[in-house]
């Protein structure tokens, strides 16, 4: 008897706790805010979230994409500071937002926001011409060690960006003075790809699925991938960094965050969307059609790797000359 009253006891205790646990939903219209053009793996993963949201009818309220584009991300980022405290507000990130304030193209960063979680990580090759006279990831760092400057590197964004950082951190770990590299931004990955086709720049540092169709059509030959192991697809034919002698490999993560200030109820809710997401079959498709990897990461998982990240970007943008104090 005192054994069933002790039980009835905890289970009322349990129950009272509950029901004083505050719960949080979006109660007003919810914007995910894009700061990268239509079509890229930013905005991919925006209308998936947005799909997801939908189709298990997780809010009460429209949701929206919308898109902030330029400055690099400076723009969206602005955006997003002005509607701090808001927990309707999601901003899509990615590596870009951790040396952006390093760079001075913004006055913020990843510090001024709340973060949610990330999704997946996504790799980087290296593309060059099928007729290019570089044959191999070899070749490349021969070459580079012997003259930085004589191999034109295109990528997508600015100067300093994750995917100019997805080059030089390798080659730096090579051997190679990546300060001396010749290296010439695009607008997209596509069009540094159309530039090394058609014999304008040497080499494209893209995603790995943008140059899937080429290789497979006879076009490009991928020199190395970034990832720790060879990935799928075409990509069991490419040497890693590592087996290359290079003891490094590079991701660029991408996932959610809001506003500074967003509340803890907030926070915790978007945490479980993006926890549910990770785990949706329709995402998982995604995720293997675009050669991207599963990684979801809660709040503070993505804080301490994003710190690590932090640090390891920061040293190197310094390097190569393009902090500003």
């Amino acid at each position: 008897m005192t054994i069933r009253l002790l039980a009835l006891c905890a289970a009322l205790f349990t129950f009272a706790a509950g029901a004083q646990t505050p719960t949080w939903k979006p109660t007003r219209p919810i914007e995910i805010v894009d700061p990268a053009a239509p079509g890229g793996s930013v905005d991919l993963m925006c209308r998936a979230l947005k799909k997801f949201i939908d189709d298990n009818k997780l809010v009460d309220v429209p949701v929206t994409v919308v898109y902030k584009t330029g400055a690099n991300g400076a723009i969206a980022l602005d955006y997003v500071n002005q509607h701090q405290g808001s927990g309707e507000t999601l901003f899509a990130i990615a590596h870009t937002f951790l040396t952006i304030g390093l760079t001075g193209e913004s006055k913020l960063d990843w510090r001024d926001l709340t973060l949610l979680g990330i999704l997946f990580k996504e790799f980087h090759v290296t593309g060059v011409r099928a007729d290019s006279p570089l044959k191999s990831g070899k070749d490349l760092i021969e070459q580079m060690r012997k003259d930085p400057a004589s191999i034109s590197y295109g990528f997508f964004g600015n100067r300093g960006n994750h995917l100019h950082l997805a080059a030089a951190i390798p080659l730096k770990a090579a051997g190679v003075d990546i300060r001396k590299m010749t290296t010439v931004p695009y607008r997209s990955g596509p069009e540094a790809i159309s530039a090394v086709l058609g014999g304008h720049l040497d080499v494209a540092l893209v995603s790995a699925v943008n140059t899937a169709a080429h290789v497979q059509a006879g076009k490009m030959r991928v020199l190395t991938q970034t990832t720790p192991q060879r990935g799928p697809g075409y990509l069991k034919d490419v040497p890693t960094w590592k087996e290359l002698g290079v003891n490094v490999d590079y991701a660029t993560a991408q996932g959610f965050t809001g506003p500074k200030n967003m509340r803890p109820e907030a926070v915790a809710f978007w945490e479980n969307v993006l926890a549910r997401m990770a785990k949706d079959p329709e995402w998982q498709k995604i995720l293997d059609r675009s050669l991207w990897a599963s990684a979801y990461m809660t709040s503070a998982e993505m804080r301490r790797y994003y710190e690590s990240e932090f640090e390891k970007l920061g040293s190197v943008l310094e390097e190569l000359g393009l902090t500003k104090k």
